[in-house]
């Protein structure tokens, strides 16, 4: 898989929001995790941010935990401005380089959620494994 060469590193990871409603939660019945995806981007500083935003719910519509995580990317300056910088002044991440971040992004989610459930009956809740491949469809294209 090529991420277009494009020199980048990760550097930051917030937990953008976490609830856990013990009224909204039942012990029987099936869970259904909702899942969705955002990316972002700052121009001033290079960076890229990928947001991965997870809902369990019991009941339609009343999740019982919600965590939400970003992941800041930044981009070598000369690729931001040679390879992400396009002809009409867009911005592009390739589907693979934005899979790659939503992958490092889940996997964090993952391990934050494990922190922050530790000790706890919700500890049982685990996100499962995620095909990105499904869920990001083509290029992540910002256009200003």
């Amino acid at each position: 898989m090529t991420y277009n060469q494009l020199g980048f590193a990760l550097i930051g990871l917030s937990t953008v929001s976490f609830a856990i409603i013990d009224a909204a939660h039942k012990k029987t019945g099936e869970t259904n995790l909702i899942t969705g995806l955002g990316f972002g981007l700052d121009i001033d500083d290079n960076v890229v941010t990928c947001n991965a935003r997870f809902s369990f719910e019991k009941k339609e519509d009343q999740p019982f935990i919600i965590l939400e995580v970003q992941s800041s990317f930044e981009i070598e300056k000369n690729d931001f401005s040679t390879k992400m910088k396009q002809d009409d002044n867009s911005y592009l991440i390739t589907k693979a380089l934005a899979i790659h971040f939503a992958v490092l992004t889940i996997g964090s989610a993952r391990g934050v959620l494990h922190a922050k459930t530790e000790g706890t009956p919700y500890n049982e809740y685990l996100l499962p494994t995620i095909d990105v491949n499904k869920m990001i469809l083509e290029d992540v294209i910002f256009e200003f």
